[in-house]
Formats: structure tokens, C-alpha cells, sequence
């Protein structure tokens, strides 16, 4: 039966690219003609980020955008952005989309339209050098967490956190520190500033690679609920179909499960590629 049903899907997957008129009317919508535009911004390993090897853009998401591009036969062109510029680079017609992270949230989905592509979730994590003094996450109670202030997802997750773990049982809360972005946040943290951080699982194991002996996990992530998605321009909804199609077909032929693989992030990984916040 469940071979089935995959049958089945694929073959509406299949049925549904883009093709003839359908291919033509999102087409016109797209920023230049022919390049799939595509914004991001690369500080975030292994999502995306500089490749010094190479110097180009690399990462997960890159290697998404890329596939994308290559079902909807065109070329991809990635355009750096800062992360508080994506969305309004795509409301201003900078690119056609932008995959760099972004978490779908009720306020994301009223301003953007969006297709969900992994999961996340925050962690916490220290020095291995304060392992000593903080071996769980219920010793963070009371103690200094850095983090992206622009994670809103990540610091509502927090912040229920401490209220379940540290405040109702009579503990002090967990003390947040917004900061510009997760590298500035792990460096104050080296610099003695921050206690631990809190982070997308995503990263962890790519960071554990490469800093090895630099960091102590303080347990499983706290939380399940971030989703990232890919955003297009509000009303964009042949261009927006196209997308989701894509990944569903990503998903449906192996594709999406071994760009996971050679990243890290199999852990990361969502059933179908739905537009919900």
C-alpha cells in the first residue's frame, strides 16, 4: 500500500511541473528573465556561507536553491543580503525568492508567501571549559543566554523554557541577550560575556566539526517548532505552487534526503513541503 501511494504521488508530482503556459505565466513574474534570483545570506553554516576554498556561496540551502532552479529551468543567481533585508528585498524586487533560514511565522506568512523546506529548533550550548560549572540545561537558570535577536521563534521558544523550568518551580529566569547574529553570539560567549547560547540545531554538528573540544551541548533541543521556509513576494501564487511542487518532488525521489545527508541535517528533515506557518 505505501508503495503505492508514493506511485501515485510522484506521478501527480510529475504531472504538475511546470510546463507550457503554466511555465510561462510564472516566468513573468520573475525578477530578470531566465535566473531564478535568489536572496541569502551566508554567515549561517551549514545552511549557507562562504566557501573559502572557493569563495563562493555554499551550504544546504544553496545546494536547495540550485535544484530549484534546475526543475524550473533556470539559472541561479544568489544575491547576498543582510537577514534583516530579505524580506523586503523581495517586496522591493531585489530577487524572486529568498532561502537563508527564515522561520514561518504568522506575521512572515501575512507579509510573504512561504513553502516550509526543514525544521529546526533551538539548543544550548557552552564552552567546554564551563562544563564544570554548567553540566545541564536546568543550570542555566538564572544565567546570561546569548542569541540572534532576530530569531523570533527561537526566543519565544526560550523564554517558555525558562518560564517551565527555571520561574514556576521558583527558580530566576534565564537571562537573554539579543546580539546581531549566532557568530556574535558565540563570541561574546568566548570573550566571557554570555554564559551559553542558544542555537538552531541545524548548526551543531557542523560546528562540533569545526571546532572540535570548543563546545559542551547542554542536552536535546528545547523545541521542535521552527520551521524554515523558503519566501516568495505576497500574492506570487503560480511562482509559489511551482516552488512547493519542487520540493515535493525533491522529497518524493531522494533528492532532498541526500542533500540532508551531505550537510548534517537528516535530523532537520519535514514530511511535506506545506505552506502553514
Amino acid at each position: 500500500m505505501k508503495n503505492y501511494q508514493l506511485f501515485i504521488l510522484a506521478g501527480v508530482i510529475g504531472a504538475g511541473f511546470a510546463t507550457g503556459a503554466v511555465a510561462e505565466e510564472y516566468k513573468k513574474e520573475l525578477v530578470s528573465d531566465g535566473e531564478l534570483r535568489i536572496l541569502n545570506n551566508p554567515i549561517y553554516p551549514p545552511m549557507e556561507f562562504v566557501n573559502e576554498k572557493t569563495g563562493e556561496v555554499d551550504g544546504f540551502d544553496i545546494d536547495i536553491g540550485k535544484e530549484l532552479a534546475s526543475r524550473l529551468d533556470l539559472k541561479p543567481v544568489f544575491v547576498k543580503t543582510s537577514f534583516n533585508d530579505l524580506q523586503s528585498g523581495i517586496q522591493t524586487g531585489r530577487g524572486d525568492l529568498l532561502i537563508s533560514g527564515v522561520t514561518n511565522t504568522p506575521a512572515r506568512s501575512e507579509a510573504m508567501e512561504l513553502v516550509n523546506y526543514v525544521v529546526s529548533g533551538p539548543t544550548f550550548f557552552t564552552l567546554s571549559s564551563n562544563a564544570g560549572e554548567i553540566n545541564s540545561q536546568n543550570e542555566l537558570c538564572g544565567k546570561t543566554v546569548a542569541g540572534s535577536r532576530a530569531a523570533v521563534a527561537l526566543i519565544s521558544d526560550v523564554e517558555r523554557w525558562s518560564r517551565q523550568n527555571c520561574v514556576d518551580i521558583g527558580k530566576p529566569a534565564v537571562i537573554y541577550e539579543g546580539v546581531a547574529d549566532s557568530n556574535a553570539a558565540r563570541l561574546g560567549m568566548k570573550q566571557g560575556r554570555y554564559n551559553a547560547v542558544a542555537q538552531g540545531s541545524e548548526t551543531l554538528n557542523w560546528l562540533l566539526t569545526q571546532e572540535p573540544d570548543t563546545y559542551h551541548v547542554l542536552g536535546d533541543p528545547i523545541s521542535g517548532s521552527s520551521i524554515f521556509a523558503i519566501g516568495l513576494k505576497k500574492g506570487n501564487l503560480v511562482l509559489r505552487d511551482e516552488i512547493q511542487k519542487a520540493v515535493h518532488a525533491m522529497i518524493a525521489d531522494g533528492t532532498y534526503g541526500t542533500l540532508l545527508s551531505k550537510w548534517q541535517l537528516h535530523h532537520n528533515s519535514i514530511a511535506e513541503a506545506s505552506i502553514k506557518p
